[in-house]
């Protein structure tokens, strides 16, 4: 399977919102889209980047490279931290190594970019499938932020030096 990842374009945006949409709620997925939208239109906000896998020429996963959010701030370990702004993988797609290479992809950039090391948030409800994924990527989980206006929602924080 022959997976190549590049910058996404205007026409991928409802292949990338049915990905989303099988893993998160719809406020989530719109407003992901949005930002991937705006980078498209040179709108960048937080130095945020998106990429796609595409498998015959179609999306079938998609991740995030941005700068720190303040609260996962104090588990970097450098002075020069990005972090995963999102990691998703086509349902139909796990399995097949895709998570892997957006990883090993964002690293390469992450070090392009000047980053010494990569943060990723992960919420409660992708525990069975994201915390041992990030492991077994070589991230260590380093503690818990609490999300949502009344910090409510934990989630767990992970880090590798790169």
């Amino acid at each position: 399977m022959e997976i190549i990842i590049d910058k996404p374009k205007l026409g991928d945006l409802g292949e990338i919102r049915k990905i989303l949409a099988q893993w998160t709620d719809n406020p989530e997925v719109e407003k992901y889209v949005k930002r991937i939208q705006d980078e498209i239109t040179r709108k960048i906000e937080f130095n945020t980047h998106y990429w796609v896998a595409r498998y015959s020429g179609m999306p079938v996963g998609i991740v995030g490279l941005c700068d720190p959010l303040p609260q996962v701030l104090p588990f970097a370990k450098t002075s020069r931290p990005g972090k995963f702004k999102i990691l998703y993988v086509d349902g139909a797609y796990r399995g097949k190594g895709i998570g892997k290479k957006l990883v090993d992809f964002l690293e390469n950039e992450a070090r392009k970019e000047g980053y010494a090391e990569v943060l990723a948030r992960s919420a409660e409800r992708y525990r069975d499938t994201s915390y041992g994924f990030y492991e077994k990527m070589g991230y260590k989980n380093v503690g818990t932020v609490y999300a949502g206006e009344d910090r409510s929602k934990p989630m767990r924080v992970f880090r590798k030096e790169l």
